[in-house]
C-alpha cells in the first residue's frame, strides 16, 4: 500500500468516525488555533479557516481530533479533509430546496380528523343525567373494566362538572419520542394495578373519601404525528381544567408535557402557576431537528413563556444533557435546578427541604411533573430514558406529597413508563405510587390538614 493510499484511507476513516459523534461541541463557540499548529493551519483557504475557527467543525470532529489533523497531515491532505467536512455540513444543514419543512400529510384523507374528533354535543344523545358513572360489574369496584384507582367514569365536561369532580385521572398515551418505547401502553397498564387512591399512611386520610375523583378516558393520540396530538391535548386539557377539575395526566412519552402545561395555562388566562419538574433530563433541547418531542419540553414552555423561569424547580438532573451548556441556559432563564451531584455531596434531605423551601416561596398554584426517569433504574426499570444513580421512590414520594398538600395544584403529569420493560410490574406500582402521592397530598389539603400532618395512630401504637 502506498503512503498516500494509507493517508486517503485513513482519512475515511477519520471521517467515518467523525460523523459518529454526537452533535454537541460545535455549539460551545469559536474554536482556536492552537500556537505550535497555526504554521500548519495557514496552507488553508479563508472559508476553510473560518469553518474550523467558528466551531462549525467542531460538530463533526472533537477539538482533540482537530488538532492531530492539523499536525500529522500534509498540506493537500489536510485541505482535502476539511473540504470533506465542509461537504457533510452542507449535506446535513437544511436547505429549504432539497428538505421537506415537515413530513406530508395526505390531505385527501377520508376520514382526516376522525381520531381526534370527540363526538359533537348534538350527536351525544345522551340517555342519562350528567356525572361520573361506574362501569364496574359488582357492588364494590374490583371487577369489570378498569379505571384508575377503581374510580368512577366520566366522558363529557359535563360530567365533570354536575360530579363536582377534584380531579379527573386521564391516560395520554403518546409514544414517538426519544429512549425505549412502549410509554404508550403506561396509563392502560397503570389502570390495571390497583395500587392508586390506596390510604395515606401518615395522615390515614382515603383519597377517594376525600375527593371526587373520576377515571376521564384516554385522549386520541395520532401515533403518526406528534405535531398533530399538540392542538388535540392542549383543548382537551384545557378543557378539562376549565370545568374545575385537576387534570392528572398518566403518559406516555414526555413531549405531553408541553400541551398538558399549556392547556392549563390556557384555561387559567392570566393566573401564574409554577412547574415542579422531577426528571433525569432538562428537556431544554434547542438545536435538534425536530421541535416537538421529550427533549425539547421545557424549552418550549419557557422559550414561548407558558412558565416563567424563576416559577419553574427542577429536581434530579443527570445524564448525558446536563452539560455546562445546559446549566448556563438553565441559570439565564433564573429556573432552579437541582442535581444529583447536589444531591450526593449536600445530601438528599438537605436539598429536598431546598426544594420545599423553594416551592413554598413560589406561585400559590403549581403543575407537578414526573418523568420517571428521576427514580433510580434498580427501582424503576421501565423509564423510557433510564439513567443510573437517580433518586429512590420514598425520596420523590415524599416530595410530591408534601408538595400537592401545600399548594393549589392545577396539573399533574407522570409520563414515560414504558411497561414491556419490566416484566416484574415493580415499576408500574412505582409509578401509581407517585401518582397516589400527588392524590393523598391534594386529599389532606382539602380535608385542611398541614401537609406534614401525622395521624397519633400511626405514629406510636401506645403500648408500655
Amino acid at each position: 500500500m502506498t503512503s498516500q493510499s494509507f493517508r486517503t484511507r485513513c482519512a475515511l476513516v477519520t471521517l467515518s468516525l467523525a460523523l459518529l459523534l454526537p452533535p454537541f461541541e460545535g455549539a460551545l463557540g469559536q474554536w482556536s488555533i492552537p500556537d505550535g499548529l497555526r504554521s500548519q493551519a495557514s496552507v488553508l483557504n479563508d472559508e476553510q479557516t473560518e469553518f474550523i475557527t467558528s466551531g462549525a467543525a467542531l460538530e463533526f470532529i472533537p477539538g482533540r481530533q482537530l488538532e492531530h489533523e492539523l499536525a500529522t497531515r500534509d498540506a493537500d491532505s489536510l485541505r482535502t479533509f476539511v473540504d470533506n467536512l465542509m461537504s457533510v455540513a452542507a449535506e446535513m444543514g437544511y436547505d429549504p430546496d432539497r428538505d421537506m419543512g415537515a413530513a406530508p400529510l395526505n390531505l385527501n384523507a377520508r376520514y382526516y380528523n376522525d381520531s381526534t374528533m370527540p363526538t359533537p354535543a348534538p350527536l351525544r344523545g345522551l340517555e342519562r343525567e350528567p356525572g361520573p358513572f361506574s362501569v364496574h360489574r359488582y357492588l364494590f369496584p374490583q371487577s369489570g373494566i378498569p379505571t384508575f384507582g377503581g374510580a368512577m367514569v366520566a366522558i363529557w365536561p359535563e360530567d365533570l362538572v354536575a360530579g363536582n369532580v377534584d380531579v379527573a385521572i386521564i391516560g395520554v398515551p403518546s409514544n414517538m419520542s426519544s429512549g425505549r418505547r412502549d410509554a404508550g401502553n403506561g396509563p392502560d397498564a397503570m389502570r390495571a394495578m390497583n395500587t392508586i387512591a390506596t390510604p395515606d399512611v401518615q395522615s390515614l386520610v382515603k383519597p377517594l373519601e376525600a375527593l371526587s375523583v373520576v377515571d376521564y378516558g384516554t385522549f386520541a393520540i395520532d401515533y403518526m404525528s406528534a405535531e398533530r396530538n399538540l392542538e388535540h391535548v392542549i383543548d382537551m386539557v384545557a378543557e378539562t381544567a376549565g370545568t374545575g377539575a385537576i387534570p392528572m395526566l398518566v403518559g406516555g412519552d414526555t413531549s405531553m408535557l408541553y400541551p398538558g402545561v399549556k392547556g392549563v395555562a390556557r384555561s387559567r388566562g392570566d393566573t401564574t402557576f409554577g412547574l415542579l419538574h422531577f426528571s433525569a433530563h432538562p428537556d431544554v433541547e434547542r438545536f435538534d431537528d425536530h421541535t416537538i418531542s421529550d427533549r425539547q419540553a421545557l424549552f418550549l414552555l419557557l422559550d414561548q413563556d407558558i412558565v416563567e423561569g424563576s416559577e419553574t424547580i427542577q429536581v434530579g438532573l443527570r445524564g448525558p444533557a446536563v452539560d455546562v451548556e445546559t446549566l448556563q441556559w438553565l441559570r439565564g432563564k433564573k429556573v432552579r435546578y437541582h442535581t444529583m451531584a447536589e444531591i450526593q455531596q449536600r445530601g438528599v434531605e438537605n436539598v429536598l427541604k431546598r426544594v420545599l423551601r423553594e416551592v413554598d416561596k413560589g406561585p400559590d398554584a403549581f403543575f407537578v411533573s414526573v418523568d420517571v426517569s428521576v427514580i433510580d433504574p434498580t427501582q424503576m426499570i421501565a423509564a423510557g430514558r433510564i439513567t443510573s444513580n437517580g433518586m429512590r421512590i420514598e425520596e420523590v414520594t415524599r416530595a410530591i406529597r408534601h408538595v400537592c398538600a401545600a399548594k393549589e395544584i392545577v396539573g399533574f403529569e407522570i409520563t414515560d413508563m414504558a411497561p414491556m420493560l419490566d416484566l416484574s410490574r415493580q415499576s408500574v406500582i412505582h409509578s401509581n405510587a407517585v401518582l397516589n402521592a400527588c392524590l393523598v397530598g391534594i386529599a389532606v389539603r382539602k380535608t385542611g390538614l398541614d401537609p406534614d400532618y401525622v395521624h397519633p395512630l400511626a405514629l406510636d401504637h401506645g403500648q408500655r
